[in-house]
């Protein structure tokens, strides 16, 4: 039997997924690494922590297979947006700025609402956000003089680990895609974002086809993870577009939906779309198909942040779910009048404002901490819909949504997502859809797909969530106030 391996290099764990050719799940394993905050508005991460942790999954993965010459592929797929700056022996003169990194939010002030910052979106998919590598280099360049002119390469995580592994600095069109500084009708570097970061794109990456096969490993890593020579590993992609086809959602009018850390929409098209409102990003999965969609910043982090802040913390943080989830999801839909509003982390779509703040509305007397918590699952349904509903104002076809991410190890929460964005939504397996969507451009690139509609035959959807029509009817008058509430902030 033959074998594949999907790594994830994520934002707080690097997993690995092993696969039969069958796309049947016979091991994961995960790692993590910690963020680093030095300041506000500053979010990093060691990349040689990053890289450890790739090593380990990896190799818990490859002694998961019985017999090593029956891997024929390792894939990978990574984070988005992540910026660092290496000197010319490719040790790192940074840590790894990750997307939830603000500190070049006067960069965006000055740039996004400019017939530059509207002519970059329009070329590049991006919108105008502190978490570009665009704005990132741009803010070092104003900023951190010295240490911009030292920079031999600006690079991302995966290029980090793919350096290491082969002393070359690929990256791959998808991931490029997410960056602010790719041409995503041209499929090249562009040179009015490379202008407008101060660098030519000899300080960049050279582009790759997500299924291109990366140069050999280094000797030292092959001996110490114990592989032949002649193993395949393949670029890969970004864990947004590998996401998408990892939970099955290959087909016209199937979106995916993740809730993990934070949360996303996103539909695989052949046409590019570009909001007149700058709402959705247009990103790539390869050279043929574009990815247009909307992430939020504040997903699952806010169960994280509801703990902290209205328990004692006594009881651990999965106690916690256990016991409140259930009693969150027993509260009458619309929490009783109680609305959240959850930018605390500042949030990308639909508002892409590092500085918005979040609220409550409509506390009450009867309202409990159950009630709080309803608001909060409910604030992330609300959000999802807004880019939900700004993609089918793009004439975007969304039937049914696929859904991957930790969120769906909750019934509770998945009935109330359900409800508010009132489709479908379907569950095809509990393995992670990026690391899962990676192993499947791995058997793209060994030529066991043809095309992503292939996965179909090898998907198998274990759940199906199907929208209650009064349920989803009684959200509207929430949801028509949650609309309202982030300019309630600037009146």
């Amino acid at each position: 039997m033959q074998y594949i391996i999907g790594i994830d290099i994520g934002t707080t764990h690097t997993k690995a997924v092993v696969t039969t050719t069958a796309a049947e799940v016979v091991a994961e394993t995960k790692a993590g690494y910690p963020s680093l905050q030095p300041q506000p508005g500053y979010h990093e991460q060691d990349p040689q922590q990053i890289m450890q942790a790739v090593i380990e999954v990896l190799s818990k993965a490859i002694h998961a297979v019985p017999g090593k010459e029956n891997i024929i592929v390792v894939s990978f797929s990574a984070a988005m947006h992540s910026m660092m700056a290496v000197d010319k022996q490719g040790h790192p003169l940074t840590n790894l700025w990750t997307w939830a990194d603000t500190r070049s939010q006067e960069i965006v002030v000055s740039l996004k609402n400019t017939s530059s910052g509207r002519l970059l979106y329009q070329q590049t998919g991006t919108p105008v956000h502190p978490m570009s590598p665009l704005c990132k280099i741009a803010w070092m360049r104003r900023e951190m003089q010295e240490l911009f002119a030292a920079a031999h390469k600006f690079i991302s995580g995966k290029e980090y680990v793919i350096h290491q592994l082969t002393g070359q600095y690929i990256i791959d069109t998808a991931l490029a895609s997410a960056t602010g500084l790719f041409d995503v009708q041209t499929m090249d570097w562009s040179e009015e974002a490379l202008a407008f970061a101060g660098i030519g794109r000899d300080r960049l990456s050279i582009l790759a086809e997500p299924v291109n096969r990366l140069p050999k490993l280094k000797k030292e890593y092959l001996q110490l993870l114990d592989l032949p020579a002649d193993t395949a590993f393949i670029v890969g992609g970004s864990d947004g577009s590998l996401a998408n086809i990892g939970a099955g959602a290959v087909l016209p009018g199937e979106a995916a939906l993740t809730i993990g850390t934070s949360g996303a929409v996103r539909i695989l098209s052949d046409q590019p779309v570009q909001d007149a409102a700058h709402r959705l990003f247009n990103y790539r999965l390869d050279n043929k198909t574009y990815l247009p969609g909307g992430a939020i910043n504040n997903g699952g982090i806010l169960l994280e942040w509801f703990y902290e802040t209205f328990t004692d913390r006594l009881q651990p943080f999965d106690s916690f779910l256990k016991e409140f989830l259930p009693q969150a999801g027993a509260i009458e839909p619309g929490a009783e009048g109680l609305i959240f509003l959850p930018y605390i982390h500042g949030e990308r779509a639909p508002v892409w404002d590092a500085a918005a703040s979040g609220m409550f509305m409509g506390i009450k007397a009867v309202h409990t901490k159950a009630h709080f918590l309803r608001a909060v699952l409910e604030a992330v349904g609300f959000s999802l819909r807004q880019i939900l509903e700004a993609l089918e104002e793009n004439k975007v076809a969304i039937n049914s949504l696929y859904a991957g991410g930790g969120f769906i190890e909750s019934a509770e929460w998945l009935r109330i997502i359900t409800d508010i964005l009132g489709k479908t939504v379907n569950i095809s397996h509990d393995a992670d859809a990026s690391a899962m969507g990676a192993a499947y451009m791995g058997m793209k690139a060994a030529g066991m797909l043809k095309s992503w509609e292939d996965i179909k035959q090898l998907v198998r959807d274990k759940e199906t969530y199907k929208p209650d029509a009064e349920t989803h009817a009684a959200y509207q008058k929430n949801y028509n106030i949650y609309q309202k509430l982030y300019n309630c902030q600037f009146q």
